[in-house]
């Protein structure tokens, strides 16, 4: 095992990362002599039919323009493109599934490393580990994994790529429950800056690293693997709607529900999704059956909602696929608001932000917030994370 420091390991890795290198690769010219890899990469300018769909994003809004796109077949075809970048100046993009809400796996006048054909996935039954390429999609993945009744706990959107998600930290339905999706990473393989392969076997500082510090920014991870959790029978969602809002009466909903979400089971999920004429509160529960803390909550939910669903109760798969999402591209803008440990942290902001939604023209804007809490902290002490913010928020 390599003899290096955390600090030691991610500064060497920033290092090699930093474009440009130095040293020149025969294939110096970039517009007239690209480098050919059979069945390992090929490259796409902008002129090329294929340029337009290997360019194209979730998020349809971010019309940025790579030089070059590199569609990799192979771990060698990830470090070609690597060594070719360092060679002609060019700013890197990393595109797994593409779905960046900003756009990050884009960029101007650059080379894109397109890993989405990088897909492969197997499960091994003598250690549960699920072993992956970087390109494989999260709907897939669940599909795969639930013959085996076996999970990783990943978010629900299914056109969500596992790498980006992964290395970013992870969350979904199952975080509160079984921590973050990169809390069950135990193995890497990455390209670094100059074109080298590394294992997190031989450092594991690197893979400390990759558990939500490492979105392109250390190096091309072509290979992921993760320990395996047993999927539940069921999932079940509750549904609670209201309408004929007003500034106080949104306030007072959210009051309630902040108070409210500090006894929910870990085995439950929350989001509480404003619009400019309905409030809506989702719960959903991985347990066989509701714990009495669950159904108190439900009762304080349902006591002025407009609509109430009850249990909706499916088998596991089919119920995560019900929140499945668009897989086509869109135009959409999100920003992070920011974390929140109690209701005083929007209660100067949120009546006014809710008469705004209501005067504004377009009608699509939502305010989101999401539970975290359970496993999402408490399953990463003692150790400390890449992220701050799990070390700072509940």
């Amino acid at each position: 095992m390599l003899d290096l420091t955390r600090r030691e390991a991610l500064k060497t890795l920033l290092t090699a990362l930093a474009i440009p290198v130095a040293q020149q690769a025969e294939w110096a010219v970039a517009d007239t002599r690209l480098p050919q890899r059979a069945g390992h990469l090929y490259f796409l300018k902008p002129t090329d039919p294929d340029y337009a769909q290997r360019r194209q994003i979730f998020n349809k809004r971010i019309n940025l323009m790579p030089s070059l796109i590199a569609v990799c077949l192979s771990d060698q075809g990830v470090q070609t493109a690597i060594q070719y970048a360092a060679a002609n100046n060019l700013p890197i993009a990393v595109k797994s599934g593409g779905h960046c809400f900003e756009g990050y796996s884009l960029n101007n006048k650059g080379l894109l490393v397109d890993l989405s054909l990088l897909k492969s996935f197997k499960y091994t039954a003598t250690n549960q580990a699920f072993i992956t390429q970087p390109g494989a999609k999260l709907g897939e993945v669940y599909a795969y994994l639930a013959q085996f009744k076996r999970l990783i706990p990943a978010g629900s959107c299914a056109g969500v790529g596992v790498a980006g998600l992964t290395l970013g930290g992870g969350y979904g339905f199952f975080s509160r429950s079984l921590g973050l999706t990169c809390d069950s990473l135990t193995r890497v393989k990455m390209v670094d800056g100059q074109g080298k392969l590394l294992d997190s076997n031989d450092n594991p500082e690197l893979l400390w690293a990759c558990k939500g510090g490492n979105n392109g920014s250390l190096g091309i991870v072509t290979e992921l693997q993760f320990k395996t959790h047993p999927s539940p029978a069921q999932f079940t969602n509750y549904r609670f709607k209201y309408r004929s809002l007003t500034a106080n009466k949104v306030s007072a909903l959210a009051e309630r529900w902040f108070a409210l979400m500090p006894n929910l089971p870990t085995t439950c999920y929350s989001s509480w999704v404003l619009g400019p004429t309905q409030l809506t509160i989702l719960i959903t529960d991985l347990a066989a059956r509701s714990s009495p803390a669950l159904q108190t909550i439900l009762r304080q939910l349902g006591k002025d909602a407009t609509t109430v669903q009850g249990a909706q109760q499916d088998e596991f798969l089919r119920g995560i696929q019900r929140f499945r999402g668009g897989t086509e591209p869109m135009y959409f803008k999100n920003v992070s608001a920011g974390y929140y440990q109690r209701y005083a942290d929007i209660k100067s902001v949120l009546p006014a932000l809710f008469t705004q939604m209501q005067a504004a023209p377009l009608r699509q804007n939502l305010l989101q917030i999401n539970t975290l809490g359970g496993e999402f902290v408490m399953g990463l002490v003692p150790a400390v994370p890449p992220i701050p913010i799990v070390t700072t928020y509940i």
